[in-house]
């Protein structure tokens, strides 16, 4: 991933905190993995792929000042331990993103993880690795903007146990394998395309002339323009020749691979419609993943065609043809 910054903090059971923060310097690329993609040693919970930032990272942690949380923030009762903790205008880029990584005391386990926006108290995903090398959890948040700074409030829960640590996992409802904050993007999309984004995310929203609306529907307001029917069509052609199941993974392998070749603003778009994508097939609502592939338009095709996803690459070209 190329970051424009990374912040590092890592929490010790004695309620003592580290933090060390590593921007990117003017036309220079910062390049990190999550602690899990590689076996290779590493003094954090970053691999940087370049080694002068392994070495700056390395020199600079060890020497950063450790100081004691104060007890609104850090509190241990009966074994169970909670954290709190805010960040705000932590750096982000249009084409690049920033990372924040917490590392919990050694052999802590996450029982409650709750990263949110502190301004709507929107719920923000997050990826958990358990840190084999170093023994620790590593709570990962990527900070996503389009207004150039990323703000959000962390409440954690853990305990701590030497004997299970290496047996257990963490996941919940917004635990995602990449840390993306997928529905953060429609707020980096132009207005006509939150539109498209939230009407398949929400249950129920209200915007503009205030159409409520509630389920998924083709478009709304006056002036909305809706293809639900071409869609449905080109699916009734389509579906006997598509295997849902194939579809729904290589979509699962296609969003993995573009989030790792996304450079541009316009790849982020395309992430984004293909993670609605795979949700509408697996949920069987094969019109609207058309929709969905039809905006992904052809990067996603190239992609698709580059990994060799061909289910994906045939819906993908189906859809672009509308």
């Amino acid at each position: 991933m190329d970051v424009a910054a990374v912040i590092v903090e890592q929490l010790d059971a004695n309620g003592t905190l580290r933090t060390f923060r590593m921007q990117a310097e003017q036309g220079e690329h910062l390049i990190v993995a999550f602690a899990d993609e590689y076996e290779e040693p590493r003094s954090g919970p970053f691999h940087f792929l370049d080694d002068r930032h392994e070495s700056a990272f390395q020199s600079t942690f060890a020497e950063c000042k450790s100081r004691r949380v104060s007890g609104t923030r850090f509190r241990s009762n009966g074994g169970l331990f909670t954290f709190l903790t805010a960040w705000s205008g932590i750096p982000t880029e249009r084409q690049r993103h920033s990372y924040y990584a917490l590392c919990l005391p050694e052999h802590a386990i996450p029982l409650r993880v709750r990263f949110q926006d502190p301004r709507s108290g929107r719920e923000y995903k997050k990826s958990i690795v358990r840190d084999d090398q170093r023994m620790r959890f590593v709570l990962y948040l990527e900070c996503r903007s389009s207004f150039g700074t990323f703000d959000f409030s962390l409440d954690v829960d853990f305990r701590i146990s030497i004997e299970e640590f290496t047996s257990v996992d963490f996941h919940d409802d917004t635990t995602s394998p990449y840390g993306a904050n997928i529905d953060a993007y429609q707020y980096v999309l132009p207005r006509d395309d939150q539109m498209m984004v939230q009407q398949f995310f929400a249950k129920e929203i209200t915007m503009g002339d205030q159409y409520s609306v509630t389920g998924q529907v083709g478009a709304i307001g006056p002036n909305a323009k809706a293809e639900n029917n071409v869609f449905n069509q080109a699916w009734q052609q389509a579906a006997s020749d598509i295997d849902m199941k194939a579809l729904a993974s290589e979509l699962a392998a296609l969003r993995t691979s573009m989030l790792q070749r996304s450079t541009e603003y316009e790849h982020d778009l395309a992430v984004a419609s293909i993670v609605a994508a795979e949700r509408a097939v697996k949920a069987q609502k094969g019109a609207e993943a058309i929709g969905f592939l039809k905006s992904a338009g052809k990067w996603a095709f190239d992609v698709a065609t580059t990994i060799g996803a061909s289910v994906a690459a045939q819906a993908i070209q189906t859809a672009m043809g509308l």
